[in-house]
């Protein structure tokens, strides 16, 4: 996987979360299924747990619901 791939999920995650809390699978399934053959499951998953929320771009508000901060919020806007 190339950044630019990265990118795409990492946007069209920080998207889907920005509307308001959204939950897990729910994030999973669309973006799968908007981001192409390179974003499967576990690539998703990867760049969600490992990269948005460990870098605190993405905080847990409850049991599987999520919400942007304010500095997931720059880095979707330094993205698009």
């Amino acid at each position: 996987m190339n950044d630019r791939e990265r990118d795409i999920i990492r946007k069209t995650v920080l998207q889907l979360i920005l509307g308001g809390v959204v939950r897990w699978t729910d994030i999973e399934k669309l973006v799968c299924a908007s981001c192409g053959a390179f974003a499967t499951s576990n690539t998703v998953k990867r760049q969600f747990y490992g990269y948005l929320l460990v870098n605190g771009y993405i905080e847990r508000v409850s049991r599987g619901k999520y919400a942007v901060t304010e500095r997931g919020r720059k880095l979707y806007v330094a993205v698009s």
